[in-house]
């Protein structure tokens, strides 16, 4: 009998980059691809006109979250999705004004 090998639920599937990379179409985000710490290909999303990336993707098991990278809210989430066309909606949407 063969050995079974564990799928880690945050790999980043050729799927998964088509979907991330057909929701970036239109978005005021620019997708690309980065190798992380452990060697692994992660997204990464800068809004357009931006030097630095703006925020990290991480898949969960409940869909996508967005981590975001600049200097003031740098590791707080900044949305959550269960799909990328979801998740590239709130983050473009307008900040809410109080």
């Amino acid at each position: 009998m063969g050995s079974v090998v564990r799928f880690p639920g945050d790999l980043i599937t050729e799927h998964d980059r088509r979907r991330l990379t057909a929701a970036a179409e239109g978005s005021p985000f620019d997708l690309e691809f980065r190798k992380n710490g452990q060697g692994v290909l992660a997204p990464y999303l800068t809004r357009c006109g931006h030097l630095r990336p703006s925020y990290r993707l991480r898949k969960t098991t409940e869909g996508w979250e967005a981590i975001a990278m600049g200097s003031d809210e740098a590791g707080a989430i900044a949305a959550r999705a269960r799909n990328a066309d979801d998740l590239f909606g709130a983050l473009s949407a307008p900040p809410e004004r109080n």
